[in-house]
């Protein structure tokens, strides 16, 4: 794929998903890119082709949402993957899974979140030329499809700069630029002349995608004035000004609100979206003007898709779609991917793809129940260990009981869902549901009178 004298959607938590990269594509938008995903939270996906929707879907297993879905033939060659990492074999492993499905591979190296940062992620990585060095190196040397990153501007232009050739000499295709420093927010002046500088530098080999314009581009035009008083730029890529409409892409001019929202509408009724992220980009599009703000409450008080879509006058849209065969879907899919996680692992642990849920467990939980269990059996109680994978600060608990060792198979937020999750899955695999035995000592007494011991 080729990155010059291309206009691109970029990555926005939460609205990057695919019916709003398949909105702005149809606009005009040249290259769409995925939200950031975290590589470890990709690595632990399941690739499943999903025939309802022509669609490549990215499970983690216990979830019942894809991580990532890519259309197969609207998307071709045009989207890219940016990843959030702070090493560079965890950024291949993920890299490697999405690799024959998109167009490229991006690294996050901009953003100023506390979550990015204490991970040693996003803007964190500017401070660390060497480590940038290595992650992009490593998905360069290793990988048959464009490697680029997205970084932001440092205190000084020299400083910038000096990041700037440490990275063109990976071999990246492209380097976005947004035009701000870590501290500074889409209020504060895009720092055009940085942008500039580096366009002027004539790195060989590698395309300068100028971002962070968003408040001075009001209009399909703008994008283009943008450009050129970046250096002129490569490319330009949106992100905010997107959000706000994504029809800024449309070289015929902007459509009003109104018709862009019931547009996204009708791409997310086609591809099962929820509503949840179908309230969000809403919000945003209709956040920004004062004169929509009883509307964009409105949108805040719907409970339910059918509410929503009545309320852009689409009931009979929405009515009219069958829910018969995604529900066939969803079951098949659920089974497959019980069939894949539900399984002996290495070291003889056995894994299961549970949650930990709390507001299902008011009167007991998972350790609780199995604590008792243990009692009344009169055997040892388990011993957990958990295991903290550092810089991101995530959790896995392996549970020892009754000489057989028992874990989840994704990683959890903190220790509390960790252990619980595990303590799910030794029960489970022990013949106890945890969803009767949290009502009390009687289901538990109950089965251990039919069996001697666990």
């Amino acid at each position: 794929m080729d990155y010059s004298n291309r206009i691109l959607c970029g990555p926005m938590v939460r609205i990057s998903s695919l019916p709003f990269r398949l909105l702005a594509l149809e606009y005009g938008a040249d290259v769409v890119f995925s939200e950031e995903l975290i590589d470890y939270r990709l690595t632990q996906c399941v690739r499943i082709e999903n025939e309802l929707f022509n669609t490549i879907d990215f499970f983690v297993p216990g979830e019942d949402r894809p991580m990532l879905q890519i259309h197969k033939t609207r998307e071709q060659n045009r989207l890219v993957v940016q990843l959030g990492t702070s090493d560079g074999q965890r950024a291949l492993n993920a890299a490697r899974l999405v690799e024959k499905d998109v167009a490229g591979i991006d690294i996050n190296m901009g953003c100023p979140k506390k979550f990015s940062i204490q991970g040693g992620m996003g803007s964190a990585l500017l401070d660390h030329p060497d480590k940038v060095k290595q992650i992009l190196e490593t998905l360069v040397n290793n990988l048959s499809i464009p490697v680029s990153c997205k970084i932001r501007c440092l205190p000084t232009i020299e400083a910038t700069l000096s990041l700037v050739r440490v990275i063109a000499k990976t071999g990246v295709h492209a380097i976005t630029i947004h035009g701000r420093t870590r501290d500074e927010r889409h209020n504060d002046q895009c720092r055009e002349a940085f942008i500039q500088a580096i366009v002027q530098e004539c790195l060989p080999n590698v395309v300068i995608i100028a971002n962070g314009g968003s408040t001075v581009i009001p209009s399909y035009a703008d994008i283009e004035k943008f450009r050129l008083r970046c250096g002129p730029a490569h490319g330009v890529m949106l992100c905010q000004t997107a959000m706000w409409n994504p029809s800024i892409f449309r070289p015929d001019g902007l459509l009003s609100v109104r018709d862009v929202a019931k547009r996204f509408l009708e791409i997310s009724l086609e591809f099962d979206n929820i509503l949840p992220n179908m309230k969000y980009v809403l919000q945003r599009m209709y956040g920004v003007a004062d004169n929509q703000l009883e509307f964009y409450e409105k949108i805040l008080g719907t409970e339910t898709e059918a509410e929503l879509y009545d309320l852009f006058g689409m009931k009979n849209d929405y009515e009219q779609q069958s829910d018969e065969e995604r529900q066939l879907w969803r079951e098949k899919l659920r089974n497959r991917l019980m069939n894949i996680s539900d399984r002996p692992a290495e070291n003889d642990i056995i894994e299961k793809s549970v949650k930990f849920i709390r507001s299902e467990y008011t009167a007991m939980t998972p350790k609780s129940i199995l604590n008792a269990y243990c009692i009344q059996a009169n055997i040892d109680k388990p011993v957990y260990h958990t295991e903290e994978l550092k810089p991101q600060r995530i959790f896995r608990t392996v549970i020892d009981f009754n000489g057989q060792r028992y874990s989840t198979t994704s990683w959890e937020k903190n220790k509390q869902l960790a252990e619980q999750g595990s303590a799910i899955v030794c029960l489970q695999s022990n013949g106890i549901d945890p969803t009767r035995a949290k009502y009390g000592i009687n289901y538990i007494k109950t089965c251990l009178s039919n069996q001697n011991k666990l």
